[in-house]
């Protein structure tokens, strides 16, 4: 029986929209590109989420993939925020779920500056169990690690545990540690993916 449910917060709690977030300056499909790579499509970007680097140290990392952007780079790198909006229907599903008695949990790559920065548009945190950013221990997902550190910081029994992330590869790695797996692609589904594991 599934009495705890974790969820991924990118793309299944709130949106995250870096595509049309660069649109607005619009730089041309050649620079967008460009940008998009040495930023949020980045190695550095993980690295972010990680907890590793400072802002100043991920902006150089940024810059140094694209030189030649580097004002533009710092200019998408200082409202990065703003890629972050809320999803309408999160806070009413969570605290749904909570009244229904579920266990509730996040498991994030999230890097700390963007929290501090967004976390205002999070209204379902205070109906969490408990949550684990990415930022916080310094592993991410899809490492085995994270899963481990998850199931041992807030003791769960993995079989009884369901998980919601929109990768497929972060729905397997948490397959691979005896969590029930939904690769999450909107709402409506969501809900019928977790109903046939009897959550209701």
């Amino acid at each position: 029986m599934i009495d705890t449910i974790i969820f991924d917060v990118g793309r299944v709690l709130v949106n995250w929209d870096y595509e049309s977030y660069l649109k607005r300056f619009a730089f041309g499909p050649e620079k967008t590109k460009a940008i998009t790579a040495a930023t949020f499509e980045s190695p550095y970007w993980r690295q972010f989420d990680r907890g590793i680097l400072t802002p100043e140290e991920i902006v150089k990392g940024f810059c140094s993939l694209a030189p030649e952007y580097t004002e533009e780079i710092k200019e998408v790198f200082a409202h990065c925020e703003e890629t972050i909006t809320p999803l309408p229907y999160a806070e009413s599903w969570v605290r749904s779920l909570k009244e229904k008695g579920y266990r509730l949990y996040i498991l994030s790559n999230y890097s700390g500056d963007l929290f501090e920065r967004t976390k205002e548009k999070m209204p379902f945190l205070p109906y969490m169990d408990g949550t684990l950013f990415s930022y916080t221990c310094h592993l991410t997902k899809p490492e085995p690690e994270i899963y481990q550190h998850l199931i041992q910081k807030f003791s769960l029994t993995p079989d009884r545990c369901v998980f919601l992330d929109d990768t497929r590869a972060n729905v397997e790695a948490a397959e691979q540690a005896g969590i029930h797996g939904i690769h999450f692609t909107g709402y409506e589904d969501g809900v019928s993916q977790l109903k046939k594991l009897g959550v209701l």
